[in-house]
């Protein structure tokens, strides 16, 4: 089991339109990596037992969703005996 990085994509912006284009980019990165780091603080929380009541299921699921917008994905290798 390793992961891959895969190539990201990019955002094409219109001429016109590049002065507020950061405004765009900044939230497009912000809001992924604020869902993975609160993910990952959730999960890591509920494995030290400080959350109760959570659905460990869902936020895995949520951390998956997240690291592959970003490219990173798991693959499987194969084992030679």
């Amino acid at each position: 089991m390793g992961y891959c990085l895969h190539s990201h994509y990019t955002l094409m912006v219109p001429p016109e339109k590049e002065d507020k284009s950061w405004l765009k980019t900044l939230v497009i990165n912000i809001v992924p990596a604020g869902v993975l780091t609160w993910s990952l603080g959730v999960l890591t929380a509920s494995y030290f037992g400080y959350a109760q009541s959570v659905d460990s299921a869902f936020i895995s699921s949520l951390v998956t969703t997240v690291l592959a917008s970003y490219g990173i994905s798991r693959i499987e290798q194969n084992k030679r005996r």
